[in-house]
């Protein structure tokens, strides 16, 4: 969202995660259906409008998405409410209707989403995910999300729960813990390499900036010489000419 582009199609089957010592990083997949929201220039949003149809996956698709309108941060954000609502339940109360056709399966689902309040779907889960949910469904289309406060949601329930971001799962292993710890090494042996080389080229640049200060005024000092030489002998030169004038005059006056 803050390079200007909004995903589209937020589900479960776009989240991965890494393979060894990145299996603590979540990976989002398939941007086939992804856009600009806003300029990236002015930052200002593109126009709420009414399309023909939906873009996205109806079951995890944003009320306003399944009305086919113009989407923007706030879907994406709803749609991630839906997934994790799914990961916790195990379904969802859209999925299963009975429908003819895609087109009604589409409005039903639209019918479900809006029938299920925020409370209903969260039920018998921490709050936060509630807060989560009804937050995300009440931004407007040119809100800007307050990020911080939903990480801090779900920080919370952690916490709540006794827990800790330790980036360790169920699939997490101690060659994978001594691969990431080995990688953390090399990351920051490099950074320090890369500052060490910054400072070098910062004291560097700094000599030579003092060098080019003195090389401008050595030269100012000597074209000033020069200068003052040359003066000194068109002086000279006037004194001369001056003195001889003054004897002529004599000479041939007297």
């Amino acid at each position: 969202h803050d390079r200007h582009i909004i995903h589209r199609d937020i589900k479960p089957d776009n989240f991965v995660m890494g393979a060894k010592e990145n299996n603590d990083r979540l990976y989002l997949l398939d941007f086939g259906l992804a856009k600009k929201y806003r300029s990236s220039r002015t930052l200002i949003q593109y126009p709420f409008i009414k399309k023909k149809k939906l873009t996205g996956t109806a079951r995890y698709a944003s009320i306003h998405a399944l009305e086919a309108y113009e989407q923007s941060r706030r879907d994406d954000l709803e749609s991630v409410g839906y997934v994790l609502m799914y990961f916790l339940r195990g379904e969802l109360p859209w999925q299963g209707l009975r429908v003819k056709s895609k087109e009604d399966r589409y409005k039903k689902i639209l019918e479900k989403k809006k029938e299920t309040s925020s409370e209903e779907l969260c039920k018998d889960f921490p709050l936060e995910f509630f807060k989560y949910v009804d937050y995300t469904k009440k931004l407007e289309y040119e809100d800007n999300p307050d990020y911080d406060m939903l990480k801090k949601l779900f920080i919370d329930v952690i916490r709540e729960n006794k827990g800790k971001m330790d980036y360790i799962y169920d699939w997490t292993t101690k060659a994978d813990l001594q691969r990431r710890k080995e990688k953390r090494n090399e990351e920051n042996t490099e950074k320090e390499t890369n500052k060490d080389k910054n400072n070098k080229n910062k004291d560097e640049e700094i000599e030579s900036n003092k060098n080019d200060q003195m090389d401008r005024i050595n030269t100012r000092h000597l074209r000033r010489d020069v200068t003052q030489d040359k003066d000194d002998k068109v002086e000279s030169v006037c004194c001369i000419m001056y003195v001889y004038n003054i004897f002529n005059f004599f000479i041939y006056r007297f």
